[in-house]
């Protein structure tokens, strides 16, 4: 008999509350199931607030790595769904990937085995189909919604643009920033003058005010003003459009 070393895949979408997609239920369904059948799990893969239609996520680069180098060579998931959302990607794992790096494929709750042999049977794609379907009638449904709260003047978006924040106690409303808002002010006025984008981002740098970039904080933050930065907010219709302000 074959000794497999087995690897269970556990992942859970940041979106996913159901509680028999946990990561703890995942982990209770293929280890109990791996100790049933006598296979010896050598190593656990955990993506946790990852979506399956992503092609790289960091647990699941590492288990491609660990197959390649024959460390594991057997899988065991929950279901499909846990590996890929993509039907073109489960195709790939279980026609291609899989069979021709020797690995053991199991997919418990759908009672998938792939055995000795390499012939996956088309349930397999109807199941990959039918995930790839699921993300994109949920992705819809988010965008509709996006759609919904923007036209009731919601604030939906990750970032506020500079010269705003949001309002602590509803995330749905933005407020004006008054530590920047006189930057703001003042880029207007320049432009309104007859200043050029240049003339404007000399101004701000001459005066030693943070660009938006080093204000917020972000990673690989630009040092100065420029152009771009000065034309970008000038465009933004943000800044004439209504929201939910105090």
């Amino acid at each position: 008999m074959k000794a497999y070393k087995a690897g269970i895949y556990l992942r859970l979408s940041r979106e996913n509350e159901d509680e028999n997609n946990s990561i703890e239920a995942q982990r209770e369904i293929t280890t109990k199931y791996a100790e049933q059948n006598g296979y010896k799990i050598v190593k656990e893969y955990v993506d946790n607030g990852y979506s399956g239609i992503l092609d790289s996520r960091p647990a699941l680069n590492e288990m491609i790595i660990d197959i390649s180098r024959g460390f594991i060579n057997m899988v065991i998931v929950k279901d499909i769904s846990r590996l890929t959302r993509n039907k073109n990607k489960t195709g790939w794992y279980t026609e291609i990937f899989f069979p021709d790096n020797d690995i053991r494929f199991i997919s418990v709750t759908e009672f998938i085995d792939s055995g000795d042999r390499y012939e996956i049977d088309d349930s397999i794609m109807l199941r990959g189909i039918a995930n790839q379907y699921y993300i994109t009638d949920i992705s819809k449904k988010i965008r509709a919604n996006k759609s919904a709260m923007k036209e009731a003047g919601q604030f939906v978006e990750h970032y506020v643009p500079y010269g705003y924040k949001k309002n602590k106690f509803d995330k749905h409303k933005v407020v004006i920033d008054e530590n920047v808002a006189d930057n703001i002010k003042k880029i207007y006025d320049m432009y309104i003058e007859g200043k050029t984008g240049s003339q404007i981002a000399d101004y701000l740098n001459t005066n030693k005010i943070k660009n938006p970039s080093r204000y917020m904080k972000l990673k690989n933050a630009t040092k100065k003003w420029n152009s771009e930065q000065i034309n970008d907010i000038l465009r933004n219709p943000f800044y004439c459009r209504k929201y939910n302000f105090e």
